[in-house]
Order: C-alpha cells, then sequence, then structure tokens
C-alpha cells in the first residue's frame, strides 16, 4: 500500500469485491420481489454500498492516507455486506435460499469481468516495476526475461526461478549486501503501514473508526 501502484491495486481488488457483492444483493432482491417479499431494508443497505462503491472509485491510491482509507474502506465493505447477509436470512427460508445461489451461480457481469482484467493488468505491471528494481540490485542489464513476462511467453514461477539462479552465482558478500537492501525496505513499508493504521485507530486509545460522515 506505500507504493501507489500496489495501492491502486488494494483498492480495485476491494472494488471488485464490493461489486460483486452489490450484484449478488441485486439478484437476491429480484428473486425475493418475484415471491412478493419487502425487500426494503435489503435495498436501503444496498444502497449505502454503491455510496461506498462510488468513494472507492474516486479514491486516490497516490495520498498519503492510502493506508487509512483502504482499511476504512475495507471495515465499512464487511460491515455492510454482514449487514446484508442478517437482514436477509431473516426474510427467508433455506429453499429460498438455494434459489438465489442458484440465481447467482448462473450470473455474467461484464463490470466485474471487466474489473478483473484491469487487476491483471496491474499486477502484471507492478511485478515487473519489481523485477526491474531487482535486476537493477543484481546489477543485469539485460532484460529479456522482463520482455518475455510482459509478453506472457514466461511466467512469474520462472522469473523468480532466473533470478534465484542469478542470485545463488554471486559471492556471499554480494548475496548478503542484496538481502539486506530488500529486508530494509520491506521493513520500512511495514512501519509505514503500521503507523497509518496506529493513526486510524487513535494509537489504541479507545477512539472508534470509519470514514467521517
Amino acid at each position: 500500500m506505500n507504493n501507489s501502484l500496489g495501492a491502486e491495486i488494494r483498492l480495485l481488488q476491494l472494488e471488485k469485491a464490493l461489486l460483486k457483492n452489490i450484484l449478488k444483493g441485486e439478484m437476491a432482491v429480484e428473486v425475493l420481489k418475484d415471491l412478493e417479499v419487502n425487500t426494503t431494508a435489503l435495498e436501503e443497505i444496498l444502497a449505502k454500498m454503491k455510496i461506498l462503491l462510488e468513494d472507492i472509485n474516486e479514491t486516490d491510491p497516490t495520498s498519503n492516507d492510502s493506508v487509512k482509507i483502504f482499511v476504512e474502506f475495507k471495515l465499512e465493505a464487511i460491515n455492510y455486506t454482514k449487514q446484508f447477509r442478517d437482514a436477509i436470512r431473516e426474510l427467508i427460508d433455506d429453499d429460498t435460499m438455494d434459489k438465489i445461489r442458484q440465481r447467482i451461480r448462473e450470473m455474467v457481469s461484464a463490470d466485474l469481468q471487466n474489473k478483473g482484467n484491469t487487476i491483471r493488468n496491474r499486477i502484471r505491471q507492478f511485478n515487473v516495476n519489481q523485477m526491474y528494481r531487482l535486476y537493477g540490485l543484481i546489477g543485469e542489464t539485460n532484460n529479456s526475461f522482463i520482455d518475455e513476462y510482459i509478453n506472457e511467453s514466461y511466467t512469474l514461477g520462472q522469473i523468480k526461478l532466473q533470478i534465484c539462479k542469478m542470485i545463488n552465482q554471486m559471492t556471499q558478500e554480494n548475496r548478503y549486501g542484496i538481502f539486506s537492501q530488500i529486508k530494509e525496505e520491506n521493513i520500512k513499508n511495514k512501519i509505514n503501514a503500521k503507523s497509518s493504521v496506529e493513526n486510524m485507530f487513535g494509537k489504541g486509545n479507545g477512539k472508534g473508526h470509519g470514514r467521517p460522515k
């Protein structure tokens, strides 16, 4: 999350998960309306979920508060999803729930598919950026393996294996230098993320959480 592209990926993944739950909810409401069940409470929750979806979509992943925003949104999405599940359980029996699940399994959404494709492309770009960083640490200037990954001729696993082979061929001193630098960067990222979350929750002083209303 301390990397702008990584933050964008996390937000897209959250957006996709929430969109999927909204589509499932709408399908459930459609089935219940056919059965003449009052769905007002469910539709109110779905309306809140759609507002949250818009907020996630409009979030700037380069913001300094990206970790805090992501955690708030995720907690809110989980809360709405739980509210919807609890509300629907009070309205229907097991047979009706089975009907809804069957309709959901048959559901096809172009928006959901497009979101999935976008996430896969962003992850591929994130991996490419990480590869350039690792090759830079190793001192390798031949980028043919990265080109093969971009062209989808090589898998990520094959690239990892190639990098491991290169590192194993280095002297112990050089290997130690590379691992130390990577470890230092990872520790810094974890500290920054932890600090952002602690600030959000008031560093354990009992304050609540959630977005300002």
